[in-house]
């Protein structure tokens, strides 16, 4: 599993994978369970569970229990279906969303378009440092309420506006009014509340009454909702694996050689980022020579790569863009990143002027991981560079890249994979101020691309795809990062299944169901 980091649209995350209902169901279960506990596992602690204040995606998956979103989004087809907003609007500046009536907390409190717009409003306020500010809401968004309408302006085209907003997970008014609640509670309009958290060990919820506005029209009453939900973090594949033929887990995600003892289980897959290189543009480093890293890149046979990290069971990834249903399709990889020549990149870091020393930071917590990291220092030290790894669990590579207090402590990273449908997203991550000014973790300038993002800012529908496909090819011609691999990671189930598969992750409570 790689480091996830999502904004909701976007995850930066160590590589897990969940599924789509080809899964267990009622028949073959015997029928649906009353009041049952249902437990799932993730793979590492998901630290602050404020929804309006992080980007991993553990945090989003437990988040997605306890807090709704405007609008949901069809597995399958992609398209957008109601939530807390029954209907909507948009145009390239405005988007509206009209709410549900009688929507309440979990403690009974109302929640209103003026709950909505107070979310959002909350976000933009630059005081709070939210990361979901431009990669979720924009920085000129202003929200604002009438009746069970919420209305959101833009100064500028914003393409995508209706969808990212839509997605993020609301907080009620309590939770607005005293954010430090929700690092280890919640208050949310979601169908379950957190009662306590064990920090590294588990998360448990409970049920709340007065649910029924859940996609599906799940309610709290529905058959097979559970009436407590277990939260386990579990890194180890292997003890996931374990739990699962056990009965000690109803779900959760395993990759790798752990997968050939669950050939028994229903799963449901959902495809996700399993490799990509990052590299650290970190003045002095040398990465941050456009020269080095391609010859960098056209060092690695990325198709053996994707082979040695998805232990097989993957593809190449053809773009930044590796959730499904994501909201454009298209192809920025082929012809534009070096191609592999390891000949070629011998010659050009000596035509650097010295051999570079590179430190690869990675996700050890994984076989595959480690091989992989293993693989891509044995053909950058043939090309003549020395390679020092640095390898942890997902939460170890994270501190030392994307949260780094020295940015020059890394030059390149395997295993944080940033992950989104959604391609609007990605400039804040690969642009504009460096760490810990902004969120541009790896120091990158390419102006090509900043030019080609302002280009596709004002465009929208499929023209909009288009000008987000040219910018990423900017991002792959000078080798700022490498989209290695997806893969169709599996969520596994014993004793419970769910209504659609995950998106990037993250399954509603409201789509769960616990099997007799």
């Amino acid at each position: 599993m790689n480091k996830r980091i999502l904004a909701l649209p976007i995850l930066l995350a160590a590589t897990s994978g969940l599924a789509a209902c080809s899964g267990s169901d009622a028949s073959s279960g015997g029928g649906f369970a009353t009041d049952a506990t249902f437990t799932v596992a993730v793979d590492s602690d998901p630290g602050d569970l404020n929804p309006l204040v992080t980007n991993l995606v553990n945090a989003q998956i437990v988040g997605a229990y306890s807090y709704d979103s405007l609008l949901s989004v069809d597995p399958k087809t992609g398209k957008l279906s109601p939530f807390l907003a029954q209907s909507w609007t948009e145009s390239p500046t405005k988007v509206t969303y009209t709410l549900r009536n009688n929507i309440t907390c979990a403690d009974g409190t109302p929640f209103t378009a003026q709950t909505a717009a107070d979310n959002l409003n909350w976000i933009v306020d630059p005081a709070h440092k939210s990361p979901r500010l431009e990669s979720v809401v924009p920085s000129d968004a202003k929200a604002n309420a009438k009746g069970n309408v919420l209305t959101v302006t833009t100064s500028k085209p914003r393409p995508f506006m209706l969808n990212n907003l839509g997605a993020q997970q609301m907080v009620c008014e309590h939770g607005l009014k005293d954010p430090k609640i929700l690092r280890s509670g919640s208050d949310g309009t979601g169908p379950f509340a957190i009662d306590h958290v064990v920090a590294g060990d588990s998360i448990t919820l409970t049920r709340r009454a007065g649910y029924t506005w859940g996609p599906e029209r799940s309610t709290s009453e529905t058959p097979g909702i559970p009436k407590t939900v277990k939260i386990k973090i579990a890194p180890s594949p292997s003890t996931r694996a374990n739990l699962l033929l056990s009965g000690g887990l109803n779900a959760a995600m395993v990759s790798g050689k752990d997968e050939a003892r669950l050939t028994a289980l229903k799963s449901l897959p959902s495809p996700a980022m399993s490799g990509m290189i990052i590299y650290n543009h970190y003045q002095g480093l040398s990465t941050a020579d456009v020269d080095v890293r391609r010859a960098l890149t056209q060092a690695i046979d990325l198709g053996t790569l994707t082979k040695i990290v998805t232990g097989g069971a993957g593809e190449r990834a053809t773009s930044l863009l590796s959730e499904h249903p994501s909201l454009c399709t298209y192809d920025s990889v082929s012809g534009n990143l070096p191609a592999y020549d390891p000949d070629a990149a011998n010659r050009a870091l000596h035509a650097a002027g010295a051999s570079p020393t590179i430190t690869l930071v990675y996700d050890n917590s994984t076989d595959t991981g480690t091989a992989g990291a293993e693989y891509v220092a044995k053909q950058w030290e043939a090309a003549g560079a020395t390679v020092k790894l640095d390898g942890g669990d997902e939460n170890y590579v994270i501190s030392k890249t994307f949260a780094a207090k020295d940015p020059s402590g890394w030059s390149a990273t395997l295993g944080l994979n940033l992950q989104t449908g959604t391609p609007a997203i990605y400039p804040q991550y690969l642009s504009g101020p460096a760490a810990p000014a902004g969120t541009n973790f790896a120091s990158v300038d390419n102006k090509d691309y900043n030019s080609r993002v302002s280009a596709a800012a004002r465009l929208t529908g499929d023209d909009a795809c288009k000008g987000w496909k040219n910018a990423e090819k900017a991002l792959m011609a000078s080798a700022d990062l490498v989209p290695v691999s997806v893969t169709p990671y599996p969520m596994y189930f014993n004793g419970a299944t769910a209504l659609y598969p995950p998106v990037g992750g993250v399954l509603p409570g409201s789509a769960i169901r616990v099997l007799k």
